[in-house]
């Protein structure tokens, strides 16, 4: 794909990415639709378009996923959230950015309609479009659904690469989706906004839920510990040491001594002097939070 300017629009870049990945033919039918449903929405038309989809973005010996992380950063991290994206997932995104912004009311329940009816894979693109719907404030409780749901592939689409959660939620929903992400065992370090919303409450939380897992003999992943570690208080840091004796797991030996490296728990920067851990172990190069420092 040759599109490498800094200015240009989730829109455009969508467009340029499927027309490059679905024959003529396939763009000129969706283009289409795109048209004509920004002419006439209505939800009947709207499902009638995302069903025959499959069929006739058929893309023979093109790749079959679509990638725009590796633009120039976009909007509101909207070029991020497209990694690794069917095109038919992609185009039905880009057909619900053509439905034009009427009295919210009217827009609102258009696409719920949506929602109400779309088979799961329709749901992964609706739930994928939460950062490019008008009205954003409007989708909140949507956005809290989404969370709840039991479909694996709904939760990762709202939950993973999606800006729209840390930029709407309140903090109760927010810490929702963190621990829920954490105990259906998601991308963890994927999730946009991650380091920006941690809270207290939330490693409060995150501290319970490891002295479960720690109960129970079950692994914790050590993502857990660099969302705790700015908020390390007595009762996060004896289960932290507890494991960091005992663990045998490089990376949680490293999660739990770049924790305490970063905290102003005194008793945590005084456990790394008096143990002679090595400066190297609470290192993030080549870690799942090489990133989070940034």
């Amino acid at each position: 794909m040759d599109v490498n300017t800094s200015d240009v629009t989730f829109g455009d870049a969508v467009s340029r990415a499927l027309k490059s990945h679905v024959h003529a033919s396939a763009w000129q039918w969706l283009s289409t639709q795109a048209a004509q449903l920004a002419a006439n929405p209505n939800p009947g038309g709207i499902a009638r378009v995302f069903a025959s989809l499959p069929r006739q973005l058929k893309s023979d010996n093109r790749p079959s996923t679509i990638s725009l992380d590796d633009l120039p950063e976009g909007p509101n991290g909207l070029f991020v959230m497209v990694r690794e994206w069917s095109v038919v997932r992609l185009a039905r995104v880009w057909l619900l950015l053509a439905i034009p912004k009427c009295d919210e009311e009217g827009y609102v329940q258009l696409v719920e309609r949506l929602f109400k009816y779309g088979d799961m894979e329709e749901l992964v693109a609706l739930y994928s479009a939460l950062p490019v719907y008008h009205y954003p404030a409007a989708w909140k409780s949507r956005c809290k659904e989404g969370i709840r749901s039991n479909i694996g592939s709904v939760r990762h689409a709202v939950m993973v690469n999606n800006p729209y959660p840390a930029g709407f939620l309140d903090e109760e929903a927010w810490n929702q989706l963190v621990l829920k992400a954490f105990f259906t065992d998601e991308d963890i370090p994927a999730i946009i906004g991650l380091k920006r919303r941690n809270n207290l409450r939330l490693a409060q939380a995150l501290t319970d839920y490891a002295y479960e897992r720690y109960a129970a003999q079950r692994v914790i992943n050590p993502m857990l510990w660099i969302l705790v570690g700015p908020f390390i208080d007595e009762r996060a840091f004896v289960l932290m040491v507890r494991i960091k004796e005992k663990s045998q797991l490089p990376l949680e030996q490293q999660a739990i001594a770049y924790a305490f490296k970063h905290s102003v728990y005194s008793d945590a920067q005084r456990y790394l002097e008096e143990h002679n851990v090595p400066s190297s172990l609470s290192e993030c190069h080549d870690t799942p939070w090489e990133k989070w420092g940034h």
